[in-house]
């Protein structure tokens, strides 16, 4: 795995959800040498549908799991080569810079969803994003509960054909997706993820759902 990391390609090698990729672009293409935020809000949050998936302990995860606390969610397989290990490991170095700001597990939530269900099975699962980060939680479902969650927020995924048997990729988008404690998608971060933009542009938006006297360094 490590090996994997250190050879691992960050930017622009997978798709990023389709239509706020769109909605990244609009609001980055004005010069080029205009700052283009790590994350951008959506100007209106969207409430998730219900949704029924299962983690890595084999419990129900479903839109309740999304609730109280603000989740960082990544789309992604465990047999990818390059993005989905780099991800994490960025998203390790995301918490850890949160947790510097003073964030803690009772604000914010890690979950990597494989979109690889034939392959990627719970307990395999649980191993492989702790190696990352002990509390991030895995999740999948069924290509049809998993389809009902990504068309929500614009992340589409697509098994391609197999090149041995069981031996094939699959396509998914490389962005982080963001819903708040109320289970609204409420942004999307776009790679490549630069740690300290992250953490800062994801304070800003945090404290935003804080009464005055509870935001951050108050």
């Amino acid at each position: 795995m490590s090996a994997t990391l250190l050879a691992a390609a960050v930017a622009g090698l997978t798709l990023a959800g389709t239509g706020y990729w769109t909605l990244w672009q609009s609001q980055s293409e004005t010069s080029d040498d205009t700052w283009a935020p790590a994350l951008v809000a959506l100007p209106e949050r969207r409430p998730l549908a219900e949704f029924i998936l299962v983690d890595d302990a084999k419990r129900v995860f479903d839109l309740t799991s999304l609730q109280a606390r603000w989740s960082f969610l990544f789309f992604g397989f465990m047999y990818c080569p390059d993005i989905c290990p780099t991800t994490l490991y960025d998203l390790s170095k995301v918490k850890a810079a949160l947790f510097e700001r003073g964030l803690s597990e009772k604000d914010v939530q890690f979950v990597f969803i494989s979109v690889d269900p034939a392959r990627d099975k719970a307990a395999r699962l649980q191993r492989y994003v702790e190696y990352f980060d002990p509390s991030f939680l895995a999740t999948t479902g069924s290509v049809g509960q998993l389809t009902n969650l990504t068309r929500q927020l614009g992340s589409p995924f697509r098994a391609e054909p197999e090149t041995a048997e069981n031996v094939y990729e699959v396509t998914h988008s490389s962005a982080i997706y963001l819903v708040d404690p109320k289970g609204q998608y409420a942004g999307i971060i776009s790679p490549p993820f630069v740690t300290a933009d992250v953490a800062d542009q994801f304070v800003l938006l945090y404290e935003t759902t804080q009464p005055p006297t509870l935001a951050l360094g108050l």
